[in-house]
């Protein structure tokens, strides 16, 4: 077997295990075809890719940037229908937010409402509910987190980082608007951490403008 497949199969699987099974057998005579073992050189080279992708699988400092995030929180959202300038719909919410994967994840459960229009076009209040993950990608250097909801079926995704303070987290990602048949709509998402007991998410419309902010949480611990 060709040492980039056997490495590419390792990655697919995780297997550790299943490379120290297949390194294993391989110290018996005919392991591989005709019996031959891997030369110096290309166990070498296993050991040094294996310890590379092992290094990716744990998590690290960056985790540790998501700790303020963990815990029980009231909401207050706002939303701005008419944009920045208008009248905002402010409604209220809880959310818990818990490690998950042994500290690789952190996920948020959220419980509120949102203003939907009923079937005569008045806005009104409907029960809703969110599930968010958020991690950072030990691999490609960058936080990533997802976002589901009882009032959709897409799977929000965003990618950022975190400025130089800790306190400051901006990602980015598409947003499609069915009633406008616009899809890849660009977005930008900020949290600000205020204080040990209070972070502010705002959600910007970059399409609409740099500054163009529609939505609004702010979380207050309980």
């Amino acid at each position: 077997m060709k040492l980039k497949t056997m490495l590419t199969i390792v990655a697919v699987l995780g297997g550790l295990a299943f490379f120290t099974a297949r390194a294993t057998s391989q110290d018996k005579p005919g392991a591989q075809a005709g019996g031959q073992q891997p030369s110096p050189e290309q166990a070498k080279a296993m050991q040094e890719s294996m310890q590379k992708w092992m290094a990716t699988l744990q998590p690290g400092e960056h985790h540790k940037q998501l700790e303020h995030f963990v815990g029980s929180w009231n909401t207050t959202t706002k939303i701005w229908w008419g944009g920045p300038g208008t009248p905002a719909v402010e409604t209220k919410g809880r959310s818990d937010v818990k490690w998950v994967l042994d500290k690789r994840f952190i996920m948020e459960e959220h419980h509120g409402e949102m203003p939907m229009p009923d079937e005569t076009g008045a806005m009104k209040n409907v029960p809703y509910k969110g599930i968010g993950m958020t991690g950072y990608n030990n691999s490609r250097n960058v936080f990533e987190s997802s976002w589901t909801s009882n009032l959709g079926t897409e799977m929000l995704t965003m990618r950022g980082g975190v400025d130089p303070s800790g306190k400051v987290f901006r990602y980015y990602g598409q947003m499609d608007e069915p009633m406008m048949d616009i899809v890849g709509r660009t977005v930008k998402y900020v949290s600000r951490i205020i204080n040990d007991d209070k972070h502010v998410f705002e959600i910007i419309d970059l399409h609409a403008g740099d500054d163009y902010k529609v939505i609004e949480l702010t979380y207050t611990r309980r």
